[in-house]
């Protein structure tokens, strides 16, 4: 390795000035030191990249100039040189931290060499393995401080996803809205809202957005956004589309096409009408659709529609049905399908109407029935 810079120290003057000329043809630069003393002196000044050290020398032998280096530089690698030519020399002298041990008299200056650049080789690659691994640390660090930050942004959205959920047991005269959300992960893909419109039209929706995490969820609190725009225009007098569940649906499909935003979600949309007792509906793909139970039997409501925001080309319907006097209407998103043990879709289908005609109509009971109550691995929001 042509440029290394060497030192050798050696007190035979002969020895140590054949091996300067010999190595400074090699291209190496080279510092030269006659005891052990001075030759600290130099490695302390010019921290060489590799030490050639005699074993018996005056003032600092090579065992205490070894201990001394490899305590203080211990990536400098050492090669003694030794005439002695005893084998407890070499043991101890590796003991103490030398790369290599030569025995003088040094009758092929190649193999010296190749000595020299094999230890150099091996002290390049060591650098670099310890630099490889204190830039790996450092990347785990900001990785760590990343995914720290990241858990944070991901929380603070769970807190502001969570407050734009409606109140759960909600009263609106004689209807009671309440809703159950499970996350898949840290955020939710699934919405639902009910909101009073005015004195005689309650709105109801549940929504499902394509895929998980950050990005649906993000689409959840735009949706809260333009509902929330669409109920104020009616409060302004300005538009009643609000209630008008097909054209709800078709505005939404425009707004989140225009949006650029690569996600859909299916949507079933609801207006009670309080003074005709009569349910006004549009179900832009949600799926399994809801069930309505009168005390003695299932409905299963609506058709099923395109999802919101997939085809520019969508068009929806609105549908209405009489309500009874006394009913439950249950909207589950479609990750429920996942946690059912039956076999096949018909079966999971009709579980479902089995436990929403066997429940009391409180949520907290369906959730037990279906097996909710207890924690799961979900594969997707409920």
């Amino acid at each position: 390795m042509p440029g290394a810079k060497i030192l050798t120290i050696d007190d035979e003057w002969v020895l140590r000035k054949t091996l300067v000329a010999y190595l400074e043809d090699s291209d190496f630069e080279v510092l030269e030191a006659d005891n052990g003393r001075s030759g600290l002196d130099l490695t302390r000044q010019h921290h060489p990249d590799l030490i050639l050290c005699d074993l018996m020398m005056p003032e600092m032998d090579g065992m205490e100039f070894l201990e001394i280096v490899t305590r203080e530089f211990p990536d400098t690698p050492i090669v003694m040189i030794s005439g002695m030519n005893r084998l407890s020399d070499a043991i101890n002298a590796l003991k103490l931290g030398a790369w290599d041990y030569i025995t003088k008299p040094i009758e092929d200056m190649a193999v010296l060499e190749h000595a020299i650049n094999q230890t150099l080789e091996r002290a390049e690659l060591l650098r670099n393995n310890r630099q490889y691994h204190r830039e790996l640390e450092a990347s785990n660090r900001r990785l760590e401080e990343s995914l720290t930050r990241l858990r944070a942004d991901e929380e603070a959205g769970r807190r502001l996803q969570f407050q734009l959920l409606p109140e759960d047991h909600k009263l609106y005269g004689e209807f009671q809205f309440s809703r159950h959300l499970l996350t898949s992960l840290y955020l939710s893909g699934d919405f639902v809202d009910y909101f009073f419109i005015d004195n005689n039209h309650l709105g109801f929706y549940i929504a499902d957005v394509s895929g998980h995490g950050v990005p649906s969820a993000f689409v959840t609190v735009l949706l809260k956004s333009y509902m929330s725009r669409y109920l104020e225009l009616y409060r302004q007098h300005k538009n009643e589309g609000i209630l008008n569940p097909a054209r709800v649906l078709k505005r939404l499909n425009h707004n989140i096409l225009s949006g650029g935003l690569d996600k859909y979600l299916t949507m079933f949309f609801g207006i009670i009408n309080i003074e005709q007792n009569r349910l006004y509906y549009a179900n832009g793909g949600q799926f399994p659709q809801p069930l309505l139970f009168d005390g003695s039997q299932v409905e299963v409501i609506g058709s099923k529609g395109l999802p919101v925001g997939l085809f520019d080309f969508a068009e929806y319907q609105t549908e209405s049905l009489e309500l009874p006097p006394r009913f439950t209407m249950t909207m589950i998103s479609d990750g429920i399908l996942e946690t059912l043990p039956q076999p096949t879709l018909r079966d999971k289908l009709a579980h479902l109407a089995s436990v929403v005609s066997g429940d009391d109509g409180s949520i907290e009971s369906l959730i037990q029935r279906l097996g909710l109550d207890r924690p799961l691995d979900l594969p997707d929001d409920v």
